[in-house]
């Protein structure tokens, strides 16, 4: 019985410490990294799995909604692919259910026998959905090379 009291006091003082936590800012960061595994692996589930479904992506002066960047990522089995995406996160703010986060996003892309280094400004506003940080809006501005 005595064991069974401390464990419960234990789940009452987590789920009491939960209630005042700020999120980690590593959690804020998650879906955007999850979200470019997607261009990674060529999985376009990891974008749903990471936005909302009213998700925006403003792209080089372009209104992209999902379906869209879905569209526009079609894996051609017949050429070699590889990605490898790395982050700079320079700000990240939360005020309740959103938050905000800008970084720089670097791409090195082997297509074939073809390397580019390939480099962005961005944003995303996120918003917590069912307790899960989810991309609603994204700014990304190319680099010149």
């Amino acid at each position: 019985m005595r064991n069974g009291f401390y464990l419960s006091l234990l789940f009452i003082l987590l789920g009491l410490s939960d209630l005042h936590a700020q999120t980690p800012l590593d959690s804020l960061h998650q879906p955007i990294i999850r979200f470019f595994d997607g261009f990674s692996q060529l999985n376009t589930a990891l974008f749903r799995q990471n936005t909302t479904p009213d998700f925006i992506l403003l792209e080089a002066g372009m209104i992209w909604n999902i379906d869209t960047l879905v569209n526009k990522v079609k894996p051609n089995p017949t050429i070699a692919y590889e990605r490898k995406n790395s982050f700079t996160f320079l700000t990240s703010e939360q005020k309740g259910d959103v938050a905000w986060v800008t970084y720089w996003n670097q791409a090195e892309i082997h297509r074939g026998d073809q390397i580019r280094n390939v480099r962005w400004l961005e944003s995303v506003v996120l918003v917590r959905q069912s307790g899960r940080w989810k991309i609603r809006l994204m700014h990304s501005t190319p680099m010149p090379k």
